[in-house]
């Protein structure tokens, strides 16, 4: 097995959501969360990292749009706000760095 096929297998979906923008336009968001393992000292602590997924295609299917944010924290309540926020709001793939950005920012 690829060590790309081991990463997927150890990546846990939290959260899912379709939403329907505007007309013929779906937004898909995706909250994972995978182990990291962390070295302090001596001894070894198995921490968790959580990932967005956009993803953005019209009811044809015939336009795909995709951006996935990694690492975006390690903290899990953070990670479900962050996520209810983008959600909520409709960002898209094109703008989701900039709208964290400014998330950040604040």
């Amino acid at each position: 097995m690829t060590h790309k096929k081991l990463e997927e297998n150890l990546q846990e979906v939290i959260r899912t959501s379709i939403k329907r923008a505007a007309g013929d336009i779906i937004l898909l968001y995706r909250l994972t969360q995978e182990p990291v393992q962390a070295e302090y000292t001596s001894k070894q602590l198995t921490q968790s990292q959580y990932s967005l997924t956009v993803t953005k295609v019209d009811c044809g299917g015939t336009r795909r749009e995709v951006r996935c944010l990694p690492d975006l924290t390690r903290n899990r309540m953070e990670a479900e706000q962050i996520y209810d926020l983008i959600s909520r709001g409709l960002v898209t793939p094109c703008t989701l760095d900039e709208v964290i950005d400014d998330l950040f920012a604040i």
